[in-house]
């Protein structure tokens, strides 16, 4: 049986941090699924950024761009799931992907990546 949620701080619904093992191991898959799905998103544009300069479309200085977002991308997505270590942030990233599923929404980690512009 799941943990009922309970209301937390700011009026926000989560899972108290007490789980089972499975729950837990869960929770370790859930978010390793989705780090997974994340990534290879990623990497799909990467390919594609590939194929876009072996066709000339792009030059070697926006394809070496591309590999640096990406790596930016990648280190941003793995420290939003694994950075902190332990059962409790996965169970915590767990419920949270889970209400971002439910509230339609998601993280554009590309788009995070985007370099800052020097003003």
């Amino acid at each position: 049986m799941s943990p009922r949620p309970t209301a937390g701080l700011a009026g926000t619904r989560h899972r108290p941090i007490v789980a089972t093992n499975a729950e837990r191991r869960a929770a370790r898959d859930q978010v390793s699924a989705t780090h997974q799905a994340q990534l290879a998103e990623l990497l799909g544009r990467v390919g594609a950024a590939i194929d876009r300069y072996r066709t000339g479309e792009i030059d070697a200085y926006a394809m070496d761009e591309t590999i640096h977002r990406y790596h930016r991308a990648a280190a941003e997505l793995w420290k939003f799931c694994f950075a902190r270590g332990g059962g409790t942030h996965a169970e915590f990233i767990a419920d949270l992907l889970d209400r971002m599923t439910a509230d339609a929404e998601a993280i554009d980690w590309w788009e995070r990546a985007t370099p800052r512009q020097h003003q």
